[in-house]
């Protein structure tokens, strides 16, 4: 990979500051060394992310060189889903984290619905209580 890329961390928002965010993060700089990680959660406290949600994250994604995304238990929530099939659809390179590699996605992949995505948020953090 290219030197300097900006690369669009798409991860569930119950992730956001948790330790297997930043465990996926030296992940990706592990496989793209010199990457700059756009990370949504950065932005939570913007009034224009606030106002704009999705479409905000659109915008933050069509200024990267790539996505690369992690599933949550196994399935991929709506958000990540909404943005996988964004950067496809904008020619943006999609790649999904894999135990200690990122395996190249060509095509937009089965992702759950919101309802669906704040139950299994629900569980992960009746999973991960106390960590």
């Amino acid at each position: 990979m290219e030197s300097g890329m900006r690369i669009y961390y798409a991860h569930a928002i119950c992730t956001y500051g948790a330790r297997i965010e930043k465990a996926e993060r030296k992940r990706i700089k592990v496989c793209f060394p010199k990457c700059r990680i756009v990370d949504p959660g950065n932005y939570e406290g913007n009034l224009e992310k606030r106002a704009n949600g999705m479409k905000y994250c659109f915008e933050l994604i069509r200024d990267c060189d790539a996505l690369v995304f992690s599933r949550l238990l196994k399935k991929i929530t709506s958000g990540v889903g909404l943005e996988i099939r964004y950067a496809l659809s904008k020619g943006i390179r999609v790649y999904e984290l894999c135990g200690r590699e990122v395996k190249s996605i060509k095509r937009p992949l089965r992702y759950l619905s919101r309802k669906n995505t704040i139950d299994l948020y629900w569980r992960w953090r009746q999973i991960n209580a106390g960590s």
